[in-house]
């Protein structure tokens, strides 16, 4: 329940940064202490979650894709890193480490054409999730990521932003 809840705070206080780094060209003080707030929330799904390998790897994608391009971003990664390296970091499945790593990347790979909503969407690491849900049966993977997206699109839908890709920096 609990990592419920980090994921939904870390969805909707990131996607707060994000509109304040990209609409108001980074001028928003608010983006500060948000931003420490993804952090603490992304370092509880880091060391407390059964998920913590989906985390990890959107995380390590992230960060592998370039896309930690602005300050207030490297804060959230900086304060989930550490945080997370002090506490420990949860049990990890190396095999659904390196499947989300690699959804993670080529959510972050721009796609034209019919490909394009995969791309939008991150439609890619959505589906991953659920195929493990499907599979294995463990849909914690799943229920965490559409928590943080559904928190991150309500947030976008409240600032009053057209819903357009979804790429997490």
């Amino acid at each position: 329940m609990y990592d419920v809840l980090a994921a939904v705070i870390s969805g909707g206080s990131i996607k707060v940064v994000d509109f304040i780094e990209d609409e108001r060209a980074g001028k928003g003080l608010i983006k500060w202490p948000l931003a420490i707030i993804a952090g603490l929330a992304y370092a509880f799904l880091l060391s407390f979650s059964p998920a913590a390998s989906l985390f990890l790897a959107i995380i390590a994608a992230q960060v592998f894709m370039a896309k930690v391009d602005r300050v207030a971003h490297g804060l959230a990664v900086l304060v989930a890193v550490v945080i997370a390296l002090f506490y420990g970091i949860g049990a990890i499945d190396m095999w659904f480490l390196l499947a989300f790593f690699i959804l993670s990347c080529i959510d972050e790979i721009p796609l034209t054409g019919d490909l394009a909503p995969l791309g939008e969407y991150r439609l890619w690491l959505k589906g991953g999730a659920l195929s493990i849900g499907l599979i294995t049966g463990a849909w914690t993977y799943f229920i965490l990521l559409v928590a943080f997206d559904m928190a991150y699109l309500t947030v976008a839908h409240y600032l009053g932003e057209k819903i357009r890709p979804m790429r997490r920096r």
